[in-house]
């Protein structure tokens, strides 16, 4: 059996599908910053980390490597890490160069200007005063971001220069599990249209998009992502230029290698690219996507890992959907039950988010407080929605003021 080495795992509720489908296909080990527990069932080893530490990852990395074995991260927090180790060791995987590039939302940017793809206007900056000169020449509204977060934690959308000043703060301040904020703070133009993701396959340089999701947004100004819908797009007005942009961006990155999770703007003016990751996109859309198409973007991770082709055949055509479920205010968790949820006919998955006795604030105090996930399978988005719609006012959550 192949051998493959994940580095990271993610939460259980979000990544507990990855490995589902990776364990009965190779052996696996894994790199991680604690000792395993809900991993333990999958592995068939692993080693510990400080992945702050470069040596001692390239060091844990090496110990578990054979001379055939691939390497793997869907963790945003571990990217870097993982390609400078995996460059080092000679193993397959997406260039410490490149990733370095996707992790910093300025430097995609400023590669993409050069390459004269369609553009996006913005600015960096420093202080609160320089972000608001910025927005000024702009002109509002303006998105105001974190230079190098993840999962638009930190995200918003400012409607004046008072905005702007609040905004620089709540970017400034902002955390995504272990990753860097990053130096300055984005400020953007202001994207119209609907928002859309879309997960690539990339194969010596080769871009090919195979899922698209569009994405459910709530909680504004703070951009919070609520849901994502995955369904048939290829024949869409918009199609070939969003294949265009992603193909081109990746390009630019210096992308050849991996399977990756862009984010896009469908502006009045064409697509634009809102940001390009270097992994798997997360919130369950690589699951939701399998279950709409066939097509396994885990399985196709990780022979790419192991140096083949991974199947891209298509053998559904039908709509899945994720639905996150929050709080109606700042909240302490005591109790979450979806059994009745999970009975409704068309719910393919349900998973809790929130741990009993947990505290959730919502946007922008913290960074996505989700009390559960819901995920549905029917012919259309009609479809999913109707199930959803149905099963959501079946959660049972008891909370109280937090």
């Amino acid at each position: 059996m192949d051998h493959l080495i994940v580095v990271g795992s993610g939460g259980r509720p979000y990544r507990e599908y990855a490995f589902t489908s990776l364990a009965p296909r190779y052996r696996l080990s894994a790199l991680l910053p604690a000792e395993p527990t809900w991993q333990r069932l999958y592995l068939d080893d692993w080693r510990v980390v400080d992945f702050a530490d470069d040596a001692a990852v390239v060091d844990a990395l090496r110990s578990l490597a054979g001379p055939d074995s691939g390497v793997l991260t869907w963790d945003e927090t571990v990217l870097k890490s993982t390609a400078r180790a995996a460059e080092k060791l000679s193993l397959r995987h997406m260039s410490a160069e490149s990733a370095a590039r996707c992790r910093d939302k300025y430097t995609t940017r400023t590669l993409l200007d050069a390459a004269g793809l369609p553009a996006v206007r913005y600015g960096l900056a420093h202080s609160a005063n320089e972000a608001v000169s910025i927005a000024e020449g702009l002109g509002f509204p303006v998105v105001v971001k974190p230079r190098a977060l993840a999962g638009s934690v930190g995200v918003v959308l400012a409607n004046d220069a008072g905005e702007v000043w609040d905004a620089f703060g709540l970017a400034t301040g902002a955390a995504f599990a272990t990753l860097p904020n990053g130096h300055g703070v984005l400020v953007e133009e202001y994207l119209d249209g609907p928002e859309i993701s879309v997960d690539s396959v990339v194969s010596d340089g080769a871009v090919t998009c195979v899922h698209v999701a569009r994405k459910r947004l709530g909680f504004e100004p703070h951009f919070e992502e609520v849901g994502h819908l995955l369904t048939g797009w290829t024949s869409e007005p918009w199609a070939d230029a969003v294949r265009d942009l992603v193909v081109n961006a990746h390009r630019a990155l210096g992308v050849e290698l991996g399977v990756t999770h862009a984010e896009l703007r469908l502006t009045a003016a064409g697509p634009r690219l809102v940001e390009l990751n270097g992994r798997l996109g997360g919130d369950l859309i690589p699951y939701a996507g399998f279950l709409a198409t066939g097509i396994d973007l885990v399985v196709a991770a990780a022979e790419l890992a192991l140096g083949r082709e991974p199947d891209l055949t298509p053998v559904h055509d039908r709509a899945a959907e994720v639905r996150f479920v929050y709080p109606p205010y700042d909240a302490v968790v005591h109790r979450i039950d979806l059994r009745a949820a999970a009975d409704v006919p068309g719910i393919e998955h349900v998973a809790v988010l929130a741990e009993t006795g947990s505290t959730l604030l919502l946007p922008p105090r913290q960074a996505i407080p989700r009390l559960a996930a819901l995920v549905a399978v029917a012919g259309d988005e009609d479809g999913c929605r109707a199930v959803l719609d149905t099963a959501v006012p079946l959660v049972v959550s008891e909370v109280s003021g937090a």
